[in-house]
């Protein structure tokens, strides 16, 4: 059974909004959505540009530099710039707060 390490609360994530997060040295980006926790990568696949400040809306988050759109629960790229999706983390919500995978270095 896979380990996790809690990174946040819940209750720190805006609505529609995302709270970086740093975990061995990783900047994670957890974001909220649709009142949903989806956790990613806080790397643009375009040109490893952040995505913390990006716009976080329906599901998707956009980038804050080329406005590059990526879907939060596969990290499917969608539009011209880059076919690459962002990397996200295996997560889940227990008492209040968010939880990632232990081992990071599959990404």
């Amino acid at each position: 059974m896979p380990e996790y390490r809690t990174i946040t609360r819940v209750a720190d994530v805006p609505a529609n909004g995302s709270k970086l997060v740093a975990v061995d040295g990783q900047e994670l980006l957890v974001c909220n959505s649709r009142d949903e926790i989806h956790v990613v990568e806080n790397r643009c696949s375009h040109q490893d540009q952040p995505l913390d400040g990006g716009r976080v809306r329906n599901g998707y988050i956009f980038c804050p530099v080329h406005g590059m759109r990526f879907k939060l629960a596969t990290g499917e790229a969608i539009g011209q710039l880059t076919r690459i999706p962002l990397c996200v983390f295996d997560s889940r919500i227990v008492d209040g707060e968010v939880q990632v995978r232990r081992d990071l270095s599959a990404h």
